[in-house]
């Protein structure tokens, strides 16, 4: 899968294949895919522990997973122009019961000439350096 926001890419495996049996913990997880009818399921472990979930609109409410952090997501073609997608996050260890989604339907309709855009974060700090920098330069140029 790629990610135009942020520019990222996720390995999902397909055909088979199983979760390894010790996995290295990675952002995005280890990832293995099947299908069931029209829909992909994909299950998710191995995320770092870093990794925050957000839970609700906005993002305002979350948690950090543990180790033992399992996803499984659903995504189903539901008509041409669409897909609709669901997620099911267990992790004992964080939460009392599985926290589950409403299913959010997804439109594919885009403007023709639509490109995908490049986005980054930068650190809060860089306009300070910028400033430093200039600063330095305006110092140093006479001399």
């Amino acid at each position: 899968m790629l990610y135009e926001y942020p520019l990222d890419v996720r390995m999902v495996y397909m055909g088979g294949r199983q979760h390894p049996k010790d996995p290295d913990p990675t952002f995005n997880g280890d990832t293995t895919a099947r299908w069931e009818g029209d829909t992909l399921v994909l299950d998710v472990i191995a995320i770092d522990e870093r990794m925050r979930n957000f839970g609700g609109e906005g993002g305002g409410s979350g948690w950090f997973p543990s180790a033992q952090e399992h996803i499984t997501e659903r995504i189903t073609r539901s008509s041409k122009n669409y897909l609709t997608y669901e997620v099911t996050i267990e992790d004992p260890v964080v939460l009392a019961k599985p926290w589950k989604s409403a299913p959010r339907t997804w439109s594919l309709a885009q403007e023709p000439h639509d490109e995908w855009g490049e986005v980054f974060c930068t650190l809060n700090q860089e306009p300070d350096e910028y400033k430093k920098i200039k600063e330095h330069d305006a110092q140093t140029k006479g001399k």
